[in-house]
């Protein structure tokens, strides 16, 4: 072929802007198509797409034409690998790909994506391993037509503004300028995590009745760039015009309107105010204005008021970290992106699904494009996110520490956030530079009183009620409410008032901060009427009718309770036995026993019982027992067990003498002393009985269990039965599980497996499997290998395993009264079961965690019916 023929075969495409090719499957991502073309579009570029080609060429032969025209590569994948032509080994969708490497390439992949085609998967991971492609994950249309429109900004500016490209530069300019002209500021990062956030504000902008929208919210929580965002997506519409003015550089409120003016283009010539020049401006004209920064110019909303009530077309979306009051206003919270507390160790793959971890990791490899979410590096990094309460500018300035600190070596340096982190880019505001520096713009903002109080509260650990904070503060609960709500306007403090009572909080850089400021002089008074206030908390325990809720009280201000109990550790060692004896019962709903046994540990070795008196070196025994069967020490245990003998018969309060003898039918079974412990516990429980006390239960569940070790299961019926009727009353999950399981034992040596069954299954409803202990969870597995001896001797070996695993892993031994039933057991099993066979089922049980092993169980008592 001739070169004039040559020249004549070439496909151009409609102009000569910089064209853009868009390389994906056509009908599993057509929508993500339109995206990618509206976003192409929007920032001057041509996109270049093999659907709007000519059809009387071969399509491998176009889609080739086209992209040998094109001067930026777009990549877009999911699932599907795509159509292989005659004559080719691979698709054309991989055949775009390799044919662009001499072109900018930026590549997007859709997740999740369970049926990803090998072929596909094998190009991706090629992509990964070579690791010189720019190359980003999203989850929605709207991410990723974000991500395209900033990727090609920054594109554009590193890679074509240096070049002389000649006509299509000048068309590119000429075309810039005859669209409206575009105020929002191009990103240069994309925004992660925040989809539903913009929906909810432009849903809010769209309604009639609603004129105004203050995204208010902290320093660093991303404000403006939601702003941006919902104004991108308002202004692909053919109205409203959006005009976004950035006002952080003004600190007089009444240069904000002239600013405003400004902007819009409005003429300030003559003699009118520029209050006037924008009002005729907008007076006709649908707009949306976006007001960035407020809060250091609030002054100005009496001005912003009157603009809207003479502007009806006016829109006004404003960001600040203070509301402005008007009554036109409507606030929007901007919270952090959060991060729950992930149990029962999270895979890789749902931790990078947090919106907070997906924005990290985004972050990270901008400056570490090797960088990945490993299943060694995840907890480190989801832990990060938590440390930093999800706050977009904490999580980027750590992220970018990762160019030097792995996340595990990341997180030790977080003890404190607040200068832990340094400095950000240069390309953000001076006050954002910095955590210390984002916190003190707003700490600048407060009053007197309001700083005093801020400081104040810098006392308490994950929040605190309004009674808490009067109460600590010294002041009436009316004037404390007025500053709380002073300090929750300047997004210093947050608040849940969905509760029956309030609770509010503080983000921990601003708590740091804050607790910095607060005089050593007052800082004494504050900590000491905050341990008290939390003591006498945990010591108003109200009959067992209210325990439910006592304990639900207890565990929204946990943190707050540990602080408490530290400030007595170093300042009055005697109040600790009556303090953690009570806290027995707490611990006992929320699985903290290996916690308690900690402070009981520490609190034996800096005390001589000698220096208390009788109740509270009675109740630090009681613990020291209790704690240490409970979670497996028997050293400790026994340890207690010596120095209670000889004080139980000379203690005056018959409740205290009750309680010990409990805690001696706890220990003597550690030794085989199981006669002694029967005596123990017989003693307990009258006692109790006696006296009609709530403890009764936990002595009739003991006294029951002692007599199954003596191989009286009978006569251990009525007594277990008791422990689970009060455990029922008073809703004590420990209490009914702990119960229950020992009937199902019960019911397997009565020869009755359907009723045992039905006793594991009222165990297992009473637990949530994430947070169930392990004495609790080896207790079923106990009560299980028991039924399934008598039918499937190999599954009751696989539950064996997963007990002594699951006790491994926790360092604990079984419950000194069930030993004698688990010996038994083991022997029984051992006897019908080969070696070969033992070995496989008591592996595969021991390597399962506490939600595997009652998964199991669960599946074992219920199994899936068969066609």
């Amino acid at each position: 072929m001739s070169a004039a023929n040559d020249a004549q075969s070439v496909i151009r495409t409609p102009d000569q802007r910089l064209r853009v090719f868009v390389s994906s499957t056509l009908a599993e991502l057509a929508e993500e198509r339109r995206v990618v073309a509206r976003a192409i579009t929007a920032v001057g570029l041509s996109p270049v797409m093999f659907e709007l080609g000519a059809r009387p060429h071969p399509p491998q032969e176009l889609y080739r034409a086209y992209l040998a025209q094109s001067d930026i590569f777009v990549g877009v994948y999911w699932q599907s690998y795509g159509w292989i032509g005659p004559n080719m080994d691979i698709s054309g969708l991989e055949d775009e790909f390799r044919l662009s490497e001499s072109r900018p390439r930026l590549l997007y992949i859709k997740a999740p994506a369970p049926e990803r085609q090998p072929q596909l998967a094998a190009m991706i991971d090629e992509i990964r391993e070579r690791g010189g492609e720019a190359y980003r994950t999203f989850r929605t249309t709207r991410e990723l037509g974000r991500l395209v429109r900033d990727d090609l900004a920054l594109l554009l500016s590193e890679r074509f503004a240096s070049f002389s490209i000649g006509e299509r530069r000048s068309e590119v300019a000429a075309d810039s300028a005859s669209r409206a002209d575009r105020s929002l500021p191009v990103t240069s990062t994309s925004l992660i995590g925040r989809d539903d956030d913009v929906d909810a504000v432009v849903a809010m902008l769209d309604a009639r009745d609603i004129r105004m929208v203050t995204l208010s919210g902290p320093g660093g929580i991303g404000k403006t760039r939601l702003a941006i965002a919902v104004g991108e997506a308002i202004s692909e519409r053919d109205e409203p015009r959006v005009l976004f003015v950035p006002l952080a550089a003004i600190t007089d409120a009444a240069s904000v309107i002239s600013r405003v003016a400004a902007a819009a283009g409005a003429s300030l010539e003559g003699t009118r105010t520029a209050q006037d020049a924008l009002i005729e401006k907008l007076l006709a004209a649908r707009t949306l204005l976006v007001l960035d920064n407020l809060e250091q110019v609030a002054e100005v909303a009496p001005e912003l008021d009157q603009l809207l009530a003479r502007c009806p077309e006016v829109k006004i979306l404003t960001t600040s970290r203070m509301v402005l009051r008007l009554r036109a206003e409507h606030e929007y919270v901007v919270g952090p992106l959060v991060v729950p507390t992930a149990a029962n160790g999270p895979t890789t793959a749902d931790v990078l699904m947090l919106p907070a971890v997906r924005l990290f990791v985004d972050r990270a490899l901008a400056v570490r494009r090797t960088f990945a979410l490993t299943a060694q590096n995840s907890e480190a990094v989801l832990e990060i996110c938590r440390r930093l309460d999800g706050v977009p500018l904490a999580i980027e300035l750590a992220a970018a520490k990762i160019r030097l600190l792995d996340p595990p070596a990341l997180l030790v340096r977080l003890e404190t956030v607040l200068d832990a982190l340094g400095s950000g880019p240069v390309d953000l505001p001076e006050r954002q530079r910095t955590l210390r520096a984002t916190v003190g713009w707003s700490v600048g903002l407060l009053g007197e009183e309001e700083r005093d109080l801020l400081f104040t509260l810098s006392v308490f650990t994950d929040g605190w009620t309004l009674t808490a904070a009067a109460a600590v503060c010294g002041t009436t609960e009316d004037a404390t409410l007025d500053l709380l709500d002073a300090l929750a306007g300047q997004s210093l403090v947050s608040v849940d008032a969905g509760l029956a009572e309030p609770r509010f909080r503080m983000l921990t850089t601003v708590r740091e901060f804050a607790a910095e400021l607060l005089r050593d002089s007052k800082r004494l008074d504050v900590e000491r009427r905050h341990a008290e206030y939390f003591a006498h908390l945990v010591q108003e325990k109200p009959s067992a009718e209210r325990l439910i809720e006592w304990t639900d009280r207890l565990h929204a201000d946990e943190e707050n309770v540990r602080v408490a109990i530290r400030w007595f550790f170093e300042h009055d060692l005697t109040r600790l036995p009556h303090l953690l004896r009570t806290l027995w019962i707490y611990w006992q709903f929320h699985d903290r026993i290996s916690e308690g046994r900690g402070w009981v540990s520490e609190l034996l070795r800096r005390v001589d019982l000698s220096d208390l008196d009788e109740r509270a070196a009675a109740e630090l025994l009681f613990m020291a027992a209790d704690t240490a069967v409970e979670v497996g020490d028997d050293a400790g245990g026994l340890a207690a067990l010596e120095a209670i003998q000889p004080r139980i018969t000379q203690v005056n309060d018959p409740r205290l003498r009750n309680i010990l003898w409990l805690a001696v039918a706890w220990t003597l079974p550690i030794i085989d002393d199981v006669d002694g412990a029967l005596e123990a516990a017989t003693r307990a429980y009258e006692g109790f009985a006696e006296d009609r006390d709530s403890f009764v239960a936990s002595a009739a569940l003991t006294l029951g269990m002692v007599k199954m070790s003596l191989g009286d299961y009978e006569a251990a019926r009525p007594y277990v039965l008791e422990a689970d009727v009060v455990g029922s009353r008073f809703e004590m999950p420990w209490l009914k599980s702990n119960a229950r399981t020992h009937l199902a034992i019960i019911e397997v040596h009565a020869g009755d497996p359907d009723a045992a069954r039905a006793q594991i299954r009222r165990a297992l409803d009473g637990l949530d499997d994430a947070r169930t202990a392990t004495l609790t969870a080896c207790l079923v597995l106990s009560a299980f290998g028991h039924l399934a001896a008598a039918g499937d001797a190999v599954m009751a070996v696989t539950a064996i395993g997963a007990m002594d695993g699951l006790r491994a892993r926790a360092g604990m031994l079984p419950w000194p009264n069930s030993r004698r039933a688990e010996a038994e057991l083991r022997a029984r099993v051992a006897d019908v079961v080969p070696t070969a066979q033992w070995d496989v089922a008591y592996t595969a049980g021991y390597e399962l965690r506490v939600i595997e092993a009652l998964a199991l169980v669960r599946k074992a008592l219920d199994p899936a019916p068969t066609n």
